[in-house]
């Protein structure tokens, strides 16, 4: 089922970035999550990838382009 797949909707350069994200949009009911983010330490030009549910993509961008 193409809706149950995730992508990536959003790279961070930092955990914390990543993470106040990934709190925005389960405060609006949106579960997500991060990819890579202990791997920052070691290899910090990877990036945190913020993963989403298919299903979710257009709330999610809703979400984080209302700042």
């Amino acid at each position: 089922m193409e809706q149950d797949n995730t992508v990536v909707l959003q790279s961070y350069n930092s955990v914390q970035e990543a993470t106040i994200a990934k709190d925005r949009l389960k405060a609006q009911g949106i579960e997500s999550f991060l990819k890579n983010e202990n791997v920052m330490g070691l290899d910090p030009i990877a990036g945190v990838e913020l993963k989403i549910f298919v299903r979710d993509i257009d709330a999610a961008r809703l979400i984080l382009d209302s700042v």
